[in-house]
């Protein structure tokens, strides 16, 4: 019995969805993501909850979220932050303290995971830009 050689090449497909598995905008500066939020806060989170898909949403997680200091917006003292559970997920561990760029994602308050919102201790730099932002104005 005779082989040949051959060679096989995986094929990997990659589609588009609904979700923030990409990031898709131009430009992630801190004044860019200044001038698109609808709230700009620091908050430490409370709780957290699982929730199933629902209503053309993946499943996720939706952050209780105590507000400690707001720069831009009108969010109530606790609101809460879905983040969906794809590559676009803005993951959040209870009892820490983040800055977050936040948006209006129609029936729902999100953060963008390509943006410049992250553990407080870890966005001095993008906190000191929005406070010279907010003084400006």
């Amino acid at each position: 019995m005779r082989y040949s050689s051959f060679l096989v090449i995986p094929i990997v497909v990659c589609w588009a969805s609904n979700t923030n598995a990409a990031c898709v905008l131009s430009d992630y500066s801190v004044r860019s993501e200044f001038d698109r939020s609808f709230d700009i806060v620091v908050g430490t989170v409370v709780g957290e909850r699982s929730i199933p898909k629902l209503n053309g949403r993946d499943e996720g997680v939706i952050y209780t979220v105590k507000l400690q200091d707001s720069f831009r917006g009108c969010v109530l003292p606790t609101f809460e932050l879905f983040s969906e559970n794809s590559s676009g997920r803005f993951p959040m561990t209870k009892g820490m303290k983040y800055f977050l760029f936040i948006y209006d994602d129609g029936d729902i308050l999100a953060v963008d995971s390509c943006g410049n919102s992250g553990l407080l201790t870890e966005r001095q730099k993008e906190l000191g830009a929005v406070r010279d932002l907010v003084r400006s104005k």
